[in-house]
């Protein structure tokens, strides 16, 4: 294992919590009302006094995770998907950390149904990176430390923004070089809401922060593994279709209160129909030798972003909503073999009750809800071409 450069250990500020903390931490979460109500959505079938009893003999991360946060989940998925399956788990091995980076369109379940997934197939489960913009509640903190998140700062003042990212960049190489223990991170800052998924070349920079000045030796050390992940049904895709609007009509988007808050929710109990999870291959030195062989650093980290971006849409899967979406953006028949007249009928419907839940008219909004349907075809379509 290569040894690693400025790999400070003061994480306490991110970190999720440790086992000795779990305790006191579910302590202060029956205290809050927010909680429980939570609490009750995803475990209809217990009543609180079940709950508290439950909740009250954990001792641990693991068991938090088993006990708790995967039943949760499952409920979750068998409320409001239509399956969530997964393909290339298999080329992965269980004792092995990665730093798995995929596309983002879900606050909650991008990750939460990651590692429920690695947790019924028998995989450790990964620290999440969550941005300090969510965590608008104290007993959210408390959950999200629980459930192996750690924190990212957003919106840092110029002066910190170089050690909140050195900070960061340590964490992330320190869990799998020395604790061996896997990470997910979004390809970019947020969620995308029109449908464009494309990592972020200053996410790679801040993980190449912490190595060894050996660019291919530091970036094949986090074992990188792009995923795909692809709903049938966008989450919140209302509101993302509003979000983009109003950036065009006003050149900027500025948030309700609460509005974070309210696509947690709506992410969670909206309705997602079919769900993939496609794991890539592992990147390895070789994949990054001749990039910064070829290249200045600033582009290097731009092919690195392509290659990722390439493997994701490679894998990603497509739904007759995609191509229904992109015959009608463009006014064509391109794909009309891919969807049904009762397609149709459905789209209409999800279209009709995402749209109903927005302060703007639909005829400014359909093109921007078609657009998040129909760039991940248009996407995949690119990628092809070049991968």
């Amino acid at each position: 294992m290569l040894e690693t450069q400025n790999m400070s250990t003061n994480f306490e500020e991110i970190r999720p919590y440790h086992d000795n903390e779990v305790p006191g931490a579910i302590e202060r979460l029956l205290t809050e009302p927010s909680f429980h109500t939570a609490m009750r959505y995803v475990f209809p079938e217990k009543s609180p006094e079940e709950l508290i009893a439950k909740l009250k003999l954990i001792r641990s991360v693991d068991e938090f995770q088993s006990d708790i946060i995967a039943h949760a989940v499952r409920n979750i998925q068998l409320s409001t998907t239509r399956g969530v399956r997964h393909e290339g788990l298999d080329k992965l091995s269980k004792s092995a950390p990665y730093l798995f980076i995929s596309n983002h369109r879900d606050i909650v379940l991008d990750s939460a149904f990651l590692n429920y997934l690695l947790h019924t197939e028998g995989f450790p489960t990964t620290r999440i990176a969550i941005g300090n913009n969510l965590l608008q509640k104290g007993w959210i903190t408390d959950l999200v430390k629980l459930n192996k998140n750690f924190i990212v700062h957003r919106d840092t003042p110029a002066r910190q923004a170089y050690d909140f990212s050195m900070r960061l960049s340590n964490y992330i190489r320190h869990s799998i070089a020395v604790e061996h223990s896997s990470i997910w991170i979004a390809q970019k800052e947020g969620r995308a809401k029109n449908g464009l998924d494309k990592t972020y070349a200053g996410l790679l920079k801040m993980l190449g922060m912490s190595g060894t000045g050996i660019p291919a030796e530091d970036f094949a050390q986090l074992n990188i593994v792009p995923i795909s992940i692809s709903y049938e049904l966008e989450t919140c895709a209302g509101m993302k279709a509003f979000e983009m609007f109003s950036r065009s009509e006003k050149g900027t988007y500025e948030k309700a209160p609460g509005e974070d808050l309210l696509s947690m929710k709506n992410g969670i109990a909206q309705k997602k129909g079919r769900v993939v999870y496609s794991f890539g291959r592992p990147f390895i030195t070789s994949d990054f030798e001749s990039i910064f062989l070829e290249n200045n650093r600033n582009d290097a980290l731009k092919k690195m972003a392509s290659l990722i971006d390439n493997e994701i849409y490679k894998n990603y899967h497509l739904f007759p909503f995609h191509y229904l979406a992109f015959d009608l953006l463009n006014s064509s028949n391109q794909f009309n073999v891919e969807y049904s007249d009762e397609d149709k009928r459905s789209f209409d419907l999800h279209l009709e009750e995402q749209l109903a839940l927005c302060k703007a008219s639909r005829e400014q909004l359909i093109p921007y809800f078609l657009a998040i349907y129909a760039n991940p075809l248009k996407m995949k379509m690119e990628h092809a071409k070049v991968g």
